[in-house]
This record gives C-alpha cells, structure tokens and sequence, in this order.
C-alpha cells in the first residue's frame, strides 16, 4: 500500500482514539511528533497539507465532538477572541497583499499554522483542566530524549547510516540531490559530522531539544534529571549549530546566576578539582588539547569571523548575515509591508529547483518573516510568541522556566534558521512547567486542609 494511503489510516486511527478518549489522541499526537521521522509527516496529503497538519486536526475535531468538550473550548476562546481574530485578520490580509506567492498556497500554509495553534491550545486546556497529565507528557519527552541519544549513537556514531535520511527520501522516491538534507558526513569545526536523528535537519533536533533544556532546571526536578541535562546538551552540541549552542550556553549562566551563592560554591570546587587534575597533565597533552579544542570554541565565537575562516568552519558569519538582511530588504521592495507570501522559501526552491543566490535558507526569523509576511509580519510574528508567553506566564508560578524557554527560543530564531515545529516543541516544555507546578501547588494545598 502507498505510504500516503497508510498516512490516511493512521489519521483515521488517531480520530478513532480520539472518540475513546480525546487524552489519549493528544499523547498519541505527541508521540507521533516526537518519534516519526518527520519527512513521513511532511508528506503531503489532501489539498497540499500534510499528515503532521491533519493528525494534528484528528486530535482536536475528535474532542471537540464532545458537546461538554465544545462549551468548554468555547469558554476558553470568548477570554482569547480579540487575539484570534487580529491573528486570522492580519494573516488574511498579508495572504491577499502579498506579491509572489499563489493564494492557494499561502491558505495552505494557514491551515497548518492554524493546526499547530489548535493543537497547542487543545494540549494547554487538558493540562489546565488535568495538571496531572503533565507528568505523562513529561515522560513522552523523556522516553524521546533517550531515543535521540540512542539513534544517534548506533546509526549515526556507529554504522554512519540514518535511515531516517537519505535512505528514507529515496524510498519514498525523493530524487537525490542538494535540497535533501542528510548530515552523517557533514563537518562543522571540530564534529566530523552532525547529529539530526529522525527530524530532518541537524538544527531541528537542536533547536527540539533546547526548547526543552528547561525542564531539567525547574526546581521540581524529576529523578536523573542531571543527566537528561547532560544528554539534551550532548544532543545541542552534536547538532554543530551555533544557533543553538549559544542560548543553550546563554540559559545555563542565567540559571548558574540565579542561584549563585550555591552553585558558586559548586563552581569553586569543581575549578579547584579541575586545577589540581591539569596539573598532573604533561605539557604535550594539554597543548595538543587546547589545539583540538580551537575549532569548537571558534564554532561558539559566531561574530569572528577570521576565526572561522581559520579553523575551517562554514556557514553562517556576521558578513553573511548583513549581506542577508540587505539582500531580504530588495526582496520586498516593491512589497515591503506585505512581503512575498506564505512559503516563499519553498515556493521559491520549487519554482527554480535551486536555493535563493542570496538568502540561501533564509537562516533567521529576520530574514524568513521578513520576506515572507512583510515587515507587518515579522512584527506580528513577534507580538503572537509575546502573547503565548503571557498565556502560559500568568498559568505558573514558575514563570522562569517559561521565561528560559522563551528566551533561548527567540535567541535560537534570530541567530539561524526557523524549523517547522519548534514552536511546538517550546509550547510543550512550557505547558509540562505549568502543569507539573499546578499539581505540586495543588498537592500541597490538599495536606494543609
């Protein structure tokens, strides 16, 4: 059977679940999201969406069947309807004064945004209505934070095949060429190749998993957290993309300052113990550390950029992004309040069979929203993310975690590139803060009375 038809089952499968037990298609959807290759769920499907789109629909048109499910749905969007409708006003008029792109597929990449949304608010009001079930969700994320670190030590590390790249685009008959992303063999600095597991694109998984690095700093720590820490680090590190190691560096001083009178002892120690250990190491073996070691730090230092010419590292650099944000500014200047369109990128990869001469990938918000939705849009963009922070905010009394969330986000978007599904990923670490703080506040309060 063609893999779109057994696409269609599964959605029809998570719409089944979802009459049972309308908790168990949102886990259900998780799990797809976090544990599908995502070239499965891009596949597209009915009038250009594709299956990640409509599983998301399944899940929350199932629950909303429910008519004791609708009044509360309904409930929640009367308190939100002037941000909805901004939201869908502002979208409809960059679709039809944009430029370039065809209004079919602008209202196509709607639709998935507006599934994205559905989605997210569908996960925020079971975790409001069942703080509980955050600590399910908690445990989705922590199943899958060992899966990556697991498929990317014995296919990528080990056999140097991922199945969940290159073979998989060829079986699913996608022509082998420069657009297909695959980085087993890819070199940034000092990694000899670049970790991205199932999800595409090595800045995907970092970009995943420092939305949820967070987790694991909140002061209601699950065991092991240390070491769910290390390995989501170990994972950011391996993805080679600056834009994620460098929030990623960013959000752990923050964290270390916030509490600096105990780590700092933890620092002394630790600094002490590191001192006392060079010491005993011959002066050959530290020089020729410090010389393989060059290359990562040169890889973290993205504003030098003769010193990424030096240690070998291509890709993004301060001139690059200035002659970016020039070119992205002759793009739409016949069009700068609007820009070109919904899915300009891709609409122009498909169009040319060739990467934009200038913008490449369009490797930041700036650039990305910039051309795509106009100068309107990219502020617009920024105006939404503020609300959902405020929306989640106000529902925590742990407001740090949502705020390091948030932080390294938009440091991740502006410094590289906008992957598909971050912003889910983010909207899940945030609603596991909030609910997890709800019940432990919950908890407490029952054993007062």
């Amino acid at each position: 059977m063609p893999i779109r038809g057994l696409l269609y089952l599964y959605i029809l499968f998570i719409g089944s679940v979802g009459l049972i037990s309308y908790r168990k298609s949102i886990y259900l959807t998780w799990m797809t999201i976090l544990f599908v290759p995502t070239i499965l769920l891009e596949q597209n499907l009915k009038f250009g969406i594709p299956a990640e789109g409509y599983i998301m629909y399944a899940s929350v048109f199932s629950e909303l069947i429910r008519k004791k499910r609708r009044v509360y749905w309904i409930s929640f969007f009367t308190h939100i309807q002037s941000a909805i409708l901004l939201y869908l006003l502002i979208s409809l008029i960059i679709i039809f004064l944009s430029q370039t792109v065809p209004i079919k597929n602008q209202l196509q990449q709607l639709l998935i945004e507006i599934a994205m949304l559905l989605f997210v608010f569908q996960t925020f009001l079971h975790v409001k209505d069942q703080p509980a079930s955050a600590f399910s969700l908690r445990r989705i994320v922590c199943w899958t934070i060992i899966f990556n670190i697991v498929f990317c030590f014995i296919f990528e590390v080990i056999i140097g095949v991922n199945p969940a790249g290159m073979p998989l685009y060829i079986l699913l008959g996608q022509d082998d060429n420069e657009f297909i992303v695959d980085m087993i063999e890819s070199e940034r600095g000092a990694l000899s190749f670049r970790a991205q597991t199932i999800y595409r694109h090595p800045l995907s998984l970092g970009q995943y998993m420092l939305a949820l690095l967070p987790l694991f700093l909140s002061r209601n720590r699950l065991r092991f957290s240390s070491l769910y820490l290390l390995i989501v680090c170990i994972l950011i590190v391996l993805s080679g993309s600056r834009g994620v190691i460098v929030p990623m560096l960013f959000v752990l001083f923050l964290v270390f300052l916030k509490n600096v009178k105990t780590n700092f002892r933890k620092f002394m120690m630790f600094l002490i113990i590191m001192v006392i250990a060079i010491s005993f190491v011959p002066d050959r073996k530290w020089n020729n550390f410090v010389k393989e070691a060059e290359p990562f730090v040169a890889s973290i230092q993205f504003w030098d950029d003769e010193k990424q010419k030096e240690n070998d590292i291509e890709g993004s650099s301060m001139e690059l992004r200035v002659n970016q944000f020039n070119a992205a500014l002759e793009e739409i200047n016949d069009n700068p309040i609007f820009g070109r369109g919904y899915g300009y990128r891709d609409y122009y990869i498909g169009k040319h069979n060739a990467l934009h001469p200038d913008l490449l990938g369009f490797e930041s918000v700036l650039l990305l929203y910039l051309v795509e939705r106009g100068w309107i849009g990219l502020f617009f963009f920024f105006i939404i993310i503020r609300y959902i922070y405020k929306l989640f905010k106000k529902e925590t009394d742990e407001a740090s975690i949502i705020r390091y969330i948030f932080l390294s986000y938009i440091i991740s978007i502006v410094m590289t590139g906008v992957r598909p599904l971050t912003l889910l990923f983010v909207c899940l670490a945030s609603l596991i803060a909030i609910g997890i703080s709800k019940d432990m506040v919950m908890n407490h309060e029952e054993k007062v009375e």
